[in-house]
């Protein structure tokens, strides 16, 4: 938006709600990540002579990632860095991925209750996945927003705004031409 004569910036500066909300979420997520990690490295010897036993690794390993990477994304998302924002999205997209892929190892171990059939399980599964993941869902929706980079872009630029002129005297470009 162009300045009026006078020099102040009209321009409204923009929201931050979705940049905040995203650094929370990351931030929730790391501190679960930090828990499912621990939890996964101890069941690691009880998936060990199982068809399973490497999506324990896979999961672990990935949690260690989204650890990594949500935690200090979501403080340089507060303190308005534009890597905070890259780091948030990997991570969220690590912790979709991997859910997605473990999800696809049930499913083809063929390991399900005997009490439900095969779309029963298939659908419960996938239901539960998906109520899993919606945080991740919305930290990437939110941290790949439009305004969640004018908000970051806006808080890494210098002042520009001037002050109007004083009282009684007119901007340049204002008043009666100078033959006047």
């Amino acid at each position: 938006m162009p300045q009026y004569p006078g020099g102040v910036d009209l321009q409204r500066k923009p929201s931050g709600g979705t940049a905040i909300a995203a650094g929370v979420l990351a931030a929730a997520g790391a501190l679960f990540g930090i828990l499912f990690a621990i939890r996964n490295f101890s069941t690691l010897d009880m998936l060990a002579h199982t068809k399973l036993a490497w999506v324990g690794w896979m999961q672990a390993i990935a949690y260690v990632i989204e650890v990594i990477t949500l935690g200090p994304g979501a403080v340089l998302l507060f303190m308005r860095k534009t890597p905070g924002r890259w780091l948030v999205l990997t991570g969220s997209a690590v912790q979709i991925a991997q859910g997605i892929i473990a999800l696809a190892a049930v499913w083809s171990s063929g390991i399900y209750s005997s009490r439900l059939s095969n779309a029963e399980m298939m659908g419960a599964t996938a239901g539960g996945l998906f109520v899993v993941l919606i945080p991740a869902i919305a930290t990437v929706i939110l941290a790949a927003l439009p305004i969640t980079g004018r908000w970051l872009a806006w808080g890494n630029q210098p002042p520009s705004v001037q002050q109007p002129p004083a009282y009684g005297q007119q901007p340049p470009g204002f008043g009666q031409p100078p033959q006047w």
